[in-house]
């Protein structure tokens, strides 16, 4: 497997990956010139006295604000890049587009935004209601042509003559790891916030935000599965921010997209697994906030909660690996000489783990840098109205929206309470 591994570093094989070979390099520079930046006005606050912190405060949120601008421009551009790379391959016969499975995904995604925009605009309950029904119809219509897909045989004669109808596994497995989702996000979120202007703002910037960055993949597995710049780390901040129920809802938005982007789909049961409810999972990250635990250590809830995702993905991929796609396990086993690969449990196991732990080990990482500034996790008390304490440095002086308390770990460190005040301010995977 690891020698059939695709990097992107340098990969100009055709239009598509010249894109994401692009696009891998600007991110970087990006990321790159966004600590620099970051670091500058650190430095500039520590050892420099022609400013004072108001000034310093202004000059973080201008910032702040230009690197959101760039950070959408560019993901927009990447996204149209990478469409019309896309239907340029196609043309070529480089790469395939299945019309039945694109076209009604991409409806779904396309519904969708017009109703996000149209809450944004309008967010009165009418305008919920004929909004859900739009989606839920154009969802319920994809659902359709997916089951059509299949009956009619071609998903089994597009996919090497895998034939998962008979496999119980596969429907239970599917059916029960989505209820245990939406659980497990219904309880954990236990006071959840309304729908409004600004959660849906936020909801389609990190939505924009996660699908760009699942385009700037670092390698792609054989049969599906990459390791990208942490594609998953805007909808999981969206989830800690907002709860895990709007961030579910998030990730499965996420996951239609991800379908249409690169649909691998050989059953319906197999498309919730590896698409709907993997990607839903992600908006668990809110779970250990919403339960109360390690209260004013965002740091703690996050990467705890990042992890609580990213366990409820891995299964949802490892269950698709070995019930949709075990059949190829016998094909490794004989390839690399090793036995125990001949086990679809086995032979899930490895090639899920080759891929997600490195891809949950680089959003912890990007996460937990993010987490690091004092600044941001005010900043996602403030838009999220999140009343609990966070740790912050001993001596820290409260802002105007907070009150200074004792830490409750027993160390020396200053907690902080937000009041609540209203702001103005891919994949496919085997």
């Amino acid at each position: 497997m690891l020698e059939n591994i695709e990097n992107y570093f340098a990969n100009f094989a055709d239009a598509t990956t010249t894109c994401r070979t692009v696009a891998l390099w600007i991110t970087m520079a990006l990321v790159l010139a966004f600590t620099v930046s970051k670091l500058y006005i650190a430095a500039v606050g520590k050892y420099s006295e022609k400013y004072d912190t108001s000034a310093l405060s202004g000059a973080t949120r201008i910032l702040n604000g230009a690197w959101i601008i760039i950070s959408l421009i560019a993901a927009a551009g990447i996204t149209a890049a990478f469409t019309g790379c896309y239907f340029y391959d196609v043309a070529k016969d480089k790469d395939v587009l299945v019309p039945i499975l694109f076209y009604p995904l991409l409806t779904v995604m396309i519904t969708v935004v017009v109703g996000g925009v149209t809450l944004f605009v309008k967010p009165c309950k009418i305008s919920k209601i004929v909004c859900a029904a739009v989606c839920g119809s154009a969802f319920i219509a994809a659902l359709v042509c997916l089951i059509v897909y299949y009956t009619s045989g071609a998903a089994v004669e597009n996919n090497y003559g895998t034939d998962v109808s008979s496999n119980i596994g596969l429907y239970l497995t599917a059916a029960i790891i989505a209820v245990g989702i939406g659980v497990l996000a219904y309880f954990s979120d236990r006071q959840p916030t309304p729908l409004d202007t600004k959660t849906i703002t936020f909801g389609a910037v990190c939505v924009a935000l996660s699908f760009a960055l699942s385009y700037v993949r670092l390698f792609k597995m054989p049969m599906g599965g990459s390791i990208t710049f942490a594609s998953m780390l805007p909808i999981m901040l969206f989830a800690f921010m907002f709860g895990s129920r709007k961030g579910v809802f998030v990730g499965a938005v996420y996951g239609i997209m991800q379908a249409v982007q690169d649909p691998w789909i050989i059953h319906p049961a197999q498309f919730v697994l590896d698409y709907l409810a993997a990607f839903a999972s992600v908006g668990l990250v809110g779970s250990i906030r919403g339960f109360g635990m390690f209260k004013g250590n965002m740091r703690a809830q996050f990467a705890l909660g990042a992890s609580v995702a990213c366990l409820f993905r891995f299964l949802n991929h490892y269950f698709a690996g070995v019930f949709a796609f075990g059949v190829y396990a016998e094909g490794y086993a004989s390839e690399y000489g090793i036995p125990m690969l001949a086990n679809e449990y086995f032979y899930s196991f490895v090639y899920q783990s080759m891929y997600l732990l490195p891809e949950l080990a680089i959003v912890i990482a990007v996460g937990m840098l993010v987490m690091a500034s004092s600044n941001f996790r005010k900043q996602i008390q403030f838009y999220a109205r999140i009343k609990e304490p966070i740790r912050t440095a001993a001596g820290a002086v409260s802002s105007e929206n907070t009150v200074s308390v004792t830490a409750d770990d027993g160390g020396s460190g200053a907690a902080e309470y937000e009041t609540g005040s209203e702001s103005s301010g891919s994949d496919n995977f085997r």
